[in-house]
């Protein structure tokens, strides 16, 4: 028998059967789809966070403020450590040569207004080093100089929101506005960030587009915090190169843990290790998701072998009559084969519609974001192809070797 006679008598009977055949394809269209809906949400995961891990730079360390209460607050304050302060900045900067920059940072906890206006924006102490160490540049002006702050200037950068929420469309460069009821001159303000916080955020990320910076003298005099006048939250630094981060982290935590007398008020992150961490995690994320729709594709070859052994008892004396008429057992083997074929490949490429579809939904309905990938795409396919030889070569099989004269008397 020619391939394409079998073929042809193949889409006959699917035809024929078409609401069987469509049942039948259901387990495969939805294990497809499950396949590449599961896979598209861990690719997403992945690369969001891999992408916000990479706005704090992959060759970047940084240092946290932890706040202590209970006992480790009382133990802290018998060991006269006091936090992160701005001379941890000044003596990491004078020990380690490896350093391309250093930044601290002040969150300053006081409200920006112009006008009737006020910003949502937080107010933030810090020095020039700072533009380079992130990678964060003005748009419109200038950042912070040295000399602002060594004479403690009262000047400011401000983020792209703050300057829509106090200024509108206007120029804001050269205006004042209040911070805490002292009044700053804009100098600069910073180009956009695109800030992705979604589900899959690995690390808590301020929005930088409405932060507002001032000299880190300036926030230190000031905007002054009796408890802890010389305090900051977050030191930021930049290694020259990513095999120089993990080393030169061990230095700062030997640094600190002897400034701090041992105490465990600070946290150091490394960007690169949250990457490798996040991989990691998506990694198994996408086995364990892949391996629970491919249950459905599973349940789907189920399907497809118990209507194609119902399929061959139903035919019998058809499959009597053909041998009888000069078909080889190969030939019985490969209609029967196309069939299943058919059904699962016709079950994959709608499968792989609905997969696309579903991801998008997610994404627009559950804010997840969702990538779909050549990768997930063929993985699918190709099992939703294999599903159909596998579960389809024991009923073709069976078929193939039915003798003849026995199917002829088949009632």
């Amino acid at each position: 028998m020619q391939y394409a006679e079998s073929l042809r008598i193949g889409l006959k009977s699917i035809w024929v059967h078409k609401l069987r055949s469509l049942l039948t394809t259901l387990g495969v269209i939805f294990g497809v789809a499950a396949v590449i809906s599961m896979l598209s949400i861990g690719e997403g995961a992945k690369r969001a966070a891999i992408e916000q891990i990479k706005l704090l730079g992959t060759n970047n360390i940084r240092v946290n403020y932890v706040k202590l209460a209970g006992e480790q607050a009382e133990a802290a304050e018998q060991k006269l450590s006091r936090g992160l302060t701005y001379r941890d900045g000044q003596l990491l900067r004078a020990n380690l040569p490896t350093l391309n920059g250093i930044t601290p940072l002040r969150f300053v906890e006081v409200e920006a207004v112009l006008r009737n206006k006020e910003s949502t924006g937080r107010v933030i102490g810090t020095d020039p080093a700072y533009e380079h160490v992130t990678n964060f540049h003005p748009g419109e002006g200038r950042f912070l100089s040295h000399l602002d702050v060594a004479e403690a200037k009262r000047v400011c950068a401000i983020g792209s929101e703050v300057r829509t929420e106090l200024f509108g469309y206007r120029n804001p460069i050269g205006r004042r506005i209040k911070i805490g009821g002292t009044w700053f001159t804009v100098i600069g303000i910073m180009e956009t960030k695109s800030i992705k916080d979604g589900k899959a955020s690995v690390i808590k990320l301020r929005n930088l587009n409405k932060d507002i910076y001032i000299p880190i003298t300036t926030a230190l005099k000031r905007f002054t915090d009796d408890d802890r006048p010389d305090a900051i939250e977050e030191i930021a630094l930049q290694v020259r190169s990513e095999d120089q981060v993990v080393p030169t982290a061990e230095v700062v935590k030997r640094l600190l843990h002897r400034t701090h007398n041992g105490v465990s008020d600070y946290e150091i992150i490394i960007p690169a290790e949250l990457i490798a961490q996040s991989q990691r995690t998506q990694r198994v994320f996408n086995i364990v998701m892949g391996s629970i729709a491919a249950i459905s594709l599973l349940v789907g070859g189920i399907g497809i072998m118990n209507i194609m052994l119902a399929s061959v008892t139903e035919r019998t004396k058809e499959i009597g009559t053909r041998r009888a008429l000069g078909a080889t057992e190969k030939d019985i083997m490969g209609q029967f084969l196309n069939e299943t074929v058919l059904v699962s490949v016709t079950g994959g490429v709608i499968g792989i519609i609905v997969g696309v579809i579903m991801a998008k939904v997610i994404n627009v309905f559950a804010g997840w974001d969702t990538v779909i990938s050549l990768y997930s795409v063929v993985l699918s396919f190709g099992i939703s192809a294999m599903v159909g030889i596998i579960f389809g070569l024991y009923p073709a099989r069976k078929a193939a070797k039915m003798d003849p004269i026995t199917a002829l008397r088949f009632e």
